[in-house]
């Protein structure tokens, strides 16, 4: 059977290698299902920046001819190209996007060149299955470096990202480290022990997710906040540390840890977020600090094993799904501040037995669900 063959002003298509002449013509992998089979991409030389989502969904692809006047590779450019074995960019490259090479699984290693001054958030994110061991930088890059094939910036504040395939156990991050960025860690899936330094300040969103070895991890009082999915997935995460005094608490930050029996949350937080400290199935107990005014959606939801919650004096709205599925739970007192609580917070509390109403502004169980308001003693205290 031949090969597909194609041929635009934009673009040539034949035995399995695309030429790029230029991007006037949409590369549309919906529409051309030649695009299958490709695995070397070709750049004219005189192109200068790969577009957005330009290469995405060649998952064939092997092997990239960049283009000698190469400057700049956006966003999501080669999105899922889950096929390419490696990643040696070219000199003359200065930018490289967001996600720009996202779920190039493949990949051993990443070569920077001098040229790079820019790497975007998840250039390097190759997802769960990745094969990546090492990062090297050309040392003469004034911008970024490695240390052991770990990527940092060049002043060594931020480390950029840790190499998720490397078969260690443990790592010790940088005393400079002030900064670490968004999925520098994420699916490191053989460290059992991470060590963060004291001044660190800065984690950015995802920057330990899906670390399903991970048993402990202590967070310096210096960081300033818990981001989104920040230890999503942490399926052996025992013990958890955070800083006293961080300022917020991201959704689902404190998601789907599996091991995880108990967790101190800091006293700088207003607000539960969507999830954020949802999925836990062995949590137990949970004391939320004074200051938090909102319980946001799904903000507990399935922790399944939640018998007690101890609510602040400070709180005022508990939204929809809140406790959904916290079926262990079996008492809760609701503070005086409260003024909402939405119809659908406690969905699936199958064990709920008794509620104590502190608050004036609500005198009853009409909250309460269906099928569970029946057997719940409404107290007023």
């Amino acid at each position: 059977m031949s090969r597909p063959h194609a041929e635009t002003d934009s673009y040539t298509l034949a035995d399995g290698v695309l030429f790029i002449r230029d991007f006037r013509k949409r590369l549309d992998y919906f529409e051309n299902e030649g695009f299958d089979g490709i695995r070397k991409v070709i750049f004219a030389d005189d192109i200068r920046v790969i577009p957005r989502g330009a290469v995405q969904l060649f998952r064939d692809l092997e092997e990239i001819v960049w283009p000698k006047k190469i400057r700049a590779v956006e966003t999501g450019a080669f999105l899922d190209c889950t096929s390419l074995r490696e990643l040696d960019l070219p000199e003359g490259l200065k930018e490289i996007g967001e996600y720009a090479f996202q779920n190039a699984e493949q990949v051993k290693t990443v070569s920077i060149p001098r040229s790079v001054r820019e790497i975007g958030a998840g250039a390097f994110y190759f997802g769960d299955a990745s094969h990546l061991v090492s990062v090297r930088v050309h040392p003469d890059n004034e911008f970024y470096r490695d240390e052991d094939g770990v990527l940092f910036t060049k002043d060594l504040t931020a480390l950029v990202k840790y190499p998720s395939a490397r078969r260690r156990a443990s790592y010790a991050v940088p005393e400079t480290v002030t900064r670490i960025c968004g999925d520098a860690f994420a699916h490191s899936h053989y460290l059992h022990h991470i060590a963060l330094p004291a001044g660190l300040k800065v984690l950015e969103s995802s920057a330990f997710s899906f670390c399903t070895q991970l048993e402990e991890l202590v967070l310096p009082e210096s960081v300033e906040g818990i981001p989104s999915y920040a230890f999503f997935c942490c399926k052996n995460l025992r013990s958890l540390t955070l800083p006293r005094r961080a300022e917020y608490l991201g959704y689902e930050s404190i998601c789907n840890c599996d091991s995880l029996t108990k967790v101190a949350l800091p006293d700088g937080i207003s607000c539960i977020d969507y999830a954020a400290v949802g999925g836990n199935r062995r949590l137990r107990e949970l004391v939320i600090p004074e200051g938090v005014r909102e319980l946001n959606n799904s903000a507990f939801i399935d922790d399944t094993a939640l018998e007690r919650i101890v609510l602040p004096s400070t709180l005022e709205q508990i939204w929809d799904h809140a406790f959904e599925r916290c079926r262990k739970l079996k008492e809760i007192v609701i503070p005086e501040k409260v003024d909402y609580i939405d119809d659908e917070a406690f969905l699936g509390c199958t064990g709920l037995r008794r509620v104590i109403l502190k608050t004036p502004k609500i005198r009853d169980g009409g909250f309460l669900p269906e099928g569970i308001r029946e057997r719940v003693e409404i107290v007023a205290g």
